[in-house]
C-alpha cells in the first residue's frame, strides 16, 4: 500500500469567488476549465479580514464583498448569509440600499426571508452564536449528497466535473468586540477596578484563539466563507527612550506602531486575504467642490462627502502578492461602486484603454458611448455593456500589472478591440451576452462565460469559445 492509496486528498481546486471592484486579478490566478476556458479563481477567499481605524468604511466594504459573491451564486443557484454584529450598530435599512445595487439580489427580499440573517449580541453572546452556526455547517455536510452543485473545474482525475457544496457566508463585525458569555458574566459581577476582572482579556483571548483554530476546518469542509473586521490602533509602548525596543510588526506590510486590536496571533496566520483600510477621503472635484463624479439630476452641493475613495492595502494574500494598494470608490448611501472604481482606476493609471480629450472620452473597446466626468456615473448605472467593458479593460490593465503567466499574449485594449473585430467577432454580443465571472451550475447560466484571458487567447488564435455554434467555429 502506498501513501497515495492511504491518504485522501481534498479538491484540487479550492473555491474562490469573483467579486469585482479590482479585487479579483491581484488575489487569484487562472485555472483551465472543463471546456478549455480559462477561469479567474480569485476575489473572495475562505477567510477574509478588513482591518483599519474608525471611519474607514470597513463594514461597507465587507458587506460589498459578501453580497457581490452571493449575487453571482444567486444568478444560477442559491446561498445563505449571516452577520453577527458585535457592536450592535447595523441598520437593516442601510443594508437594503446596498442590496438594491446587485442585479440578482435586487428583486429578492433576502433580509425578510432569512437568506441574509443579521443578528447581534443582544440576542446571542459570541459562543452561543458560534454554536448555532456550527449546527448549520454540520447540517450542510450531513446533507451533502442532496446539496452538491457543479463547478466549471475538473476533479483531480482531469475528467470528472468538480461538484461542491454551495458556498455560504458569515460575517463577524467586528472581531475586536467578539465577547463570550463567561467574559460578560465576569464583567457583570465585578465593578470597574475590581481584581476579579483581571482575567477578562486572557479569557477572551483564549476564546478567540479557539474560534480561529476551529473554524477553518469546519468552514472548509462545508464550503463556508468567513469575513471579519477588526479595529486598528496604536501599539502601546511601555518602555521609552532611545534604547527602547521597536514594536514588533505582526505583518510585514503593516505600518510600524500599528496594532490590530482584540485579536490573537492566529488571526495573522489564517487569513486568505487581510486588507488594511489605510485611508479614506471624500472624492471631491476641486473646481465645483462637489463630488468628482456627480449623479445627473442631483444638485451639486459644495462639500458633499457622500462619495469617498478608500485605500485598501493587501497586508497578507495567500493566493496573490502582498503590499500593493487599491482605491475603492464607495457612496455612503449606496455602498461600493465597482464599475466607477474600475473607471477611476483606468483614468488615474495613464488613462489605460481610454481615448479622447481630457473632458470628453470613450473606452477603446466600447467607442460608441461618449463619457465625461459629469455623465459617467449615470451612464454606468444605466448601461450593462459599459459595466462589462470597464471590467474587461480594468482586468486587462491589472494583468499587465500583476500577471506574468500571460505576458506573451498581452496587448492594449485598442489592439484587442481591432484584432478580435477583424476575426469576425461581434463586440456588441461580447459586451451584452457574456460575463467574466464563474458561478455554480455555470453551464446553465444565460450569459456565456468569456474571461479576459480568453479574449486574449481568441486574439492570439489559441482559443475558440466552446459556446460558439459549430458553423461559426
Amino acid at each position: 500500500m502506498s501513501l497515495k492509496q492511504l491518504l485522501k486528498q481534498p479538491n484540487s481546486v479550492k473555491t474562490m469567488i469573483n467579486i469585482g471592484a479590482l479585487l479579483d486579478v491581484p488575489t487569484g490566478f487562472f485555472v483551465k476549465g472543463t471546456r478549455g476556458e480559462y477561469v479567474l479563481l480569485g476575489g473572495l477567499g475562505a477567510i477574509t479580514a478588513i482591518v483599519g481605524r474608525g471611519n474607514r468604511y470597513k463594514s461597507t466594504i465587507l458587506h460589498y464583498m459578501m453580497l457581490s459573491a452571493a449575487d453571482k451564486l444567486m444568478s444560477s443557484g442559491d446561498t445563505s448569509m449571516s452577520t453577527y454584529d458585535t457592536e450592535v450598530n447595523i441598520h437593516e435599512h442601510a443594508l437594503s440600499r446596498f442590496i438594491s445595487r446587485f442585479k440578482y439580489l435586487a428583486d429578492k427580499n433576502i433580509l425578510g426571508d432569512g437568506t441574509w440573517n443579521v443578528t447581534d449580541k443582544t440576542v446571542y453572546f459570541a459562543n452561543v452564536w458560534y454554536e448555532e452556526l456550527k449546527k448549520f455547517l454540520k447540517a450542510k455536510v450531513a446533507n451533502k449528497k442532496q446539496l452538491l452543485v457543479t463547478t466549471p473545474f475538473y476533479e483531480r482525475d482531469g475528467k470528472t466535473q468538480q461538484r461542491i457544496l454551495p458556498p455560504t457566508f458569515s460575517q463577524v463585525d467586528s472581531f475586536s468586540e467578539f465577547e463570550t458569555e463567561d467574559v460578560a458574566k465576569i464583567q457583570d459581577e465585578n465593578e470597574l477596578g475590581d481584581s476579579g476582572a483581571n482575567t477578562i482579556h486572557m479569557r477572551q483571548g483564549l476564546s478567540k484563539t479557539r474560534f480561529l483554530m476551529d473554524i477553518p476546518g469546519l468552514a472548509g469542509l462545508s464550503n463556508h466563507f468567513l469575513l471579519l473586521t477588526a479595529h486598528l490602533g496604536d501599539a502601546v509602548q511601555i518602555a521609552a527612550g532611545p534604547y527602547a525596543p521597536q514594536p514588533i510588526k505582526k505583518l510585514q506590510h503593516m505600518k510600524s506602531g500599528d496594532k490590530i486590536k482584540g485579536v490573537t496571533d492566529k488571526f495573522f496566520f489564517l487569513m486568505n486575504n487581510c486588507w488594511h483600510a489605510a485611508n479614506s477621503v471624500p472624492l471631491i472635484n476641486q473646481g465645483t467642490k462637489g463630488p468628482e463624479y456627480p449623479k445627473a439630476g442631483e444638485a451639486v452641493i459644495s462639500g458633499d462627502t457622500d462619495l469617498n475613495i478608500v485605500t485598501l492595502v493587501q497586508l497578507r494574500g495567500k493566493s496573490g502578492p502582498s503590499g500593493f494598494s487599491i482605491g475603492i470608490i464607495l457612496s455612503q448611501s449606496e455602498g461600493v461602486l465597482p464599475s466607477l472604481t474600475e473607471f477611476h482606476h483606468l483614468k488615474t493609471n495613464g488613462r489605460f484603454g481610454i481615448d479622447g480629450t481630457l473632458q470628453h472620452y470613450h473606452l477603446d473597446i466600447y467607442p460608441e458611448v461618449k463619457l465625461s466626468r459629469t455623465t459617467v456615473r449615470n451612464k454606468i448605472d444605466a448601461d450593462l455593456k459599459l459595466q462589462r467593458a470597464l471590467n474587461i479593460t480594468a482586468e486587462l490593465q491589472q494583468l499587465h500589472q500583476f500577471n506574468r503567466e500571460f505576458r506573451n499574449i498581452l496587448c492594449t485594449p485598442k489592439e484587442l478591440y481591432d484584432d478580435i473585430k477583424k476575426l469576425g467577432y461581434d463586440w456588441d454580443m461580447i459586451l451584452s451576452e457574456t460575463r467574466g465571472w464563474w458561478t455554480i451550475n455555470d453551464d446553465d447560466h444565460p450569459l456565456k462565460f468569456l474571461s479576459t484571458v480568453d479574449l486574449l487567447r481568441i486574439r492570439s488564435k489559441d482559443y475558440t469559445p466552446y459556446w460558439l455554434p459549430e458553423k461559426k467555429k
